[in-house]
């Protein structure tokens, strides 16, 4: 591994180190998640100051929250990245209330995806982000009724963030749809959330798709094979890296393994599919923290942490749900 991709990882396990010891009773792949904010941002982890940032949560938010419950200790390492934690929660739960406006119920994906505005700084165009994000997801819904969910929310407000008008980001999601789910039969969900993914990149459609399976089969040279899952909208994030797949590949591949030996990441804290995704995660954020990204601006090397960020949230929320519904059936 190159020297930065080798720091990055070694922040990863300590702060998820650090975090695990502030708190022990939390769910592993929160800590993990948590850790991995604090790493992307280049910090190490203070469990004072998010013990501190939770008591603003707890303060702001009420029990039944969608800023709490399972997201509680995210929400928590987010506002410990700001430098004002209480003007932040502010934000998000008044950008969530425009979310609402309408709907008889919220969910934790519009909570996430109001913390993705107020990350990108765009508070100001909050308003006209969400009306495009609901044209965007009813155009999903009638288009794909069975595969557009709530969880959707996170991508669709990334994807009202970028310069494309919606009729332009809907043709492009269904084109990169069918290219990809030829090669991705049964894993629908998984495709579509990657197809959403790859349009809020620029570039010509087959060339982004056509990379993408690139990636993803680059892996398959590596004793590693990556998800179909929830995992597999994280290539996107790799796409624009103007790098060779195979020694992407393989570096993300010795990544995983290393994260493999550390404490926190083994086989009963976190999947094989699962640890290469992070891997993967710190390899797109390490280079673009480099420079290396080809044709990057400032803006597409923020969203594509975000949609990092999103990809984890929604694995992490998905997983610990899983875990309560089995816990209860018991």
């Amino acid at each position: 591994m190159e020297k930065s991709y080798q720091a990055k990882c070694d922040l990863f396990v300590e702060n998820r180190t650090i975090v695990n010891k502030g708190f022990l009773l939390e769910n592993s792949l929160m800590k993990i998640a948590s850790a991995l904010i604090y790493t992307e941002a280049g910090k190490k982890a203070d469990n004072e100051y998010l013990q501190e940032c939770r008591k603003i949560l707890r303060k702001k938010e009420g029990a039944l929250s969608d800023f709490r419950g399972i997201s509680e200790m995210l929400v928590s390492a987010k506002l410990a990245q700001q430098a004002d934690p209480e003007r932040f929660i502010e934000d998000i739960s008044s950008i969530y209330k425009m979310f609402r406006e309408g709907k008889i119920f919220g969910s934790r994906y519009m909570a996430l995806a109001s913390i993705s505005i107020c990350d990108a700084g765009k508070m100001n165009q909050a308003k006209e982000i969400i009306e495009k994000t609901n044209i965007i997801l009813k155009g999903m819904k009638k288009e794909h009724p069975f595969l557009t969910t709530d969880e959707d929310t996170c991508f669709a407000v990334l994807l009202a963030m970028t310069d494309k008008s919606t009729e332009e980001i809907l043709n492009e999601v269904e084109e990169n749809y069918q290219i990809l789910k030829k090669d991705f039969k049964f894993h629908d969900n998984a495709v579509y959330s990657l197809a959403q993914v790859l349009a809020m990149k620029e570039g010509s459609r087959d060339k982004k798709c056509q990379r993408a399976l690139e990636i993803f089969k680059a892996f398959e040279n590596t004793k590693a094979k990556y998800g179909k899952e929830y995992e597999l909208a994280s290539i996107g994030t790799l796409v624009d890296i103007d790098r060779d797949a195979n020694e992407m590949a393989n570096d993300i591949a010795e990544a995983s393994a290393f994260l493999k030996s550390k404490k926190g990441f083994g086989m009963l804290d976190l999947s094989e599919k699962n640890r290469l995704m992070f891997a993967a995660i710190l390899y797109g954020n390490t280079v673009a923290g480099d420079n290396n990204v080809s044709s990057s601006t400032v803006l597409e090397s923020t969203m594509a942490m975000v949609i990092a960020q999103e990809i984890a949230y929604m694995m992490i929320m998905v997983s610990a749900c899983s875990a309560s519904v089995a816990a209860s059936s018991n």
